[in-house]
């Protein structure tokens, strides 16, 4: 059970990410916001069609008062070590993957960061994430709100509109003469504010302990958050839109010139193309599967040579262009170059590697990067 963000770069979160699958350990990402009563009620009324399919989600979070300079500084900056839970909520109430972000930031309540690096520099954001939908979602960041906790979400839907509105410490309300409203501030503290939160976070987190499920906050919902988070700062550094697969390249994971490079990659195939970074066990069946669809960059069931070359270079075995044409063309059953999960495992079986279905027992209930529910 770790704090989001696992890491605050990409290379120690596979670190840890692959450690955890290594050991067979159940690895869940603290995103505590997506098990609030009240972001929860907003997701399930999405889900239920109440509000027609979403146009416009919008978040706000701003803290009470800006913390203390030690904590800032090495801490990622304001867009993974506050903003990241926007971003994920974000996807999780739009239900579809990013494809582009545009991120702005400033220093305007907390002058001693003002001279850290990068988005440690910035005490408040703006930021507009794309979605492969077609829709955005606008987010709103900051420091400090004398009047509390701001933690607030609309979304704007086909059929109509639902928001939630602060926690406040009772539901009492004066009127009088002088003031009407609410009779106690919101709640000034991320625990009083998320008491409930934290609660149905832990008993998520302990009954796929006890029932051998997958943890309910995946792997593949913290690593796209971070991802977003790093390509939110570029964003504000630079003053651009920001692909995501442009944070793959910079860090290793994909190479650029081998994709068109004018043509940015699917929220799909981007998504994908970052769970590359973790570590599969080429003996496992499981494993084999997931590296199928990690190739399989539109999702049409079936992997061409190239992409088969590369996913071999994944598992640890090199082959030429040549040698890997020869191999598809063994198991292409219809003989139109591209080979579907079944006949990729024949072929990677053809090779003399072991597949053990029992090795997959240790993993199947840990991880779910491609379960359905994971993924929106």
């Amino acid at each position: 059970f770790c704090e989001k963000p696992i890491a605050t770069n990409l290379e120690e979160t596979f670190k840890a990410v692959n450690l955890c699958r290594e050991k067979g350990v159940k690895l869940m990402t603290a995103l505590q916001r997506r098990f609030d009563p009240n972001f929860a009620r907003v997701r399930q009324s999405i889900q239920n069609g109440d509000i027609g399919e979403p146009i416009l989600v919008k978040l706000c979070s701003r803290d009470p008062a800006p913390p203390p300079l030690k904590y800032v500084k090495g801490g990622g900056g304001i867009f993974k070590d506050m903003a990241i839970h926007d971003l994920d909520m974000s996807r999780f109430l739009m239900g579809s993957e990013p494809v582009a972000i545009m991120a702005s930031g400033s220093c305007t309540v907390s002058p001693e960061i003002a001279e850290l690096d990068g988005p440690e520099k910035y005490d408040t954001a703006s930021i507009m994430v794309k979605f492969a939908n077609g829709r955005e979602a606008l987010i709103d960041v900051c420091r400090q709100a004398p009047y509390g906790y701001d933690q607030r979400a609309e979304v704007l839907g086909t059929k109509g509109m639902m928001q939630t509105d602060n926690m406040h410490p009772s539901t009492a309300r004066i009127f009088s003469d002088k003031f009407v409203g609410s009779a106690d501030m919101p709640y000034d503290f991320f625990m009083s504010r998320y008491k409930e939160a934290y609660k149905q976070e832990t008993m998520a987190f302990v009954d796929s302990l006890v029932n051998d499920t997958p943890a309910p906050c995946s792997g593949r919902d913290g690593l796209v958050a971070l991802i977003m988070a790093i390509a939110a700062g570029i964003s504000a550094e630079e003053r651009r839109w920001v692909q995501f697969d442009e944070v793959l390249v910079a860090e290793g994971i994909i190479n650029k010139p081998a994709l068109a490079p004018e043509r940015p990659m699917s929220a799909e195939a981007w998504v994908k193309a970052a769970l590359r970074g973790i570590e599969r066990d080429p003996n496992s069946e499981t494993d084999l599967r997931e590296v199928f669809i990690l190739f399989d960059l539109d999702s049409d069931g079936e992997v061409t040579a190239p992409e088969v070359s590369e996913a071999l270079t994944l598992l640890g075995l090199s082959r030429t262009p040549e040698q890997v044409k020869e191999m598809v063309a063994k198991v292409d059953g219809n003989k139109d170059g591209k080979i579907d999960v079944e006949e990729f495992l024949k072929l990677w079986k053809s090779t003399g590697s072991l597949v053990d279905s029992q090795r997959d027992s240790a993993f199947k209930n840990v991880f779910a990067f491609f379960d359905p529910v994971a993924r929106n």
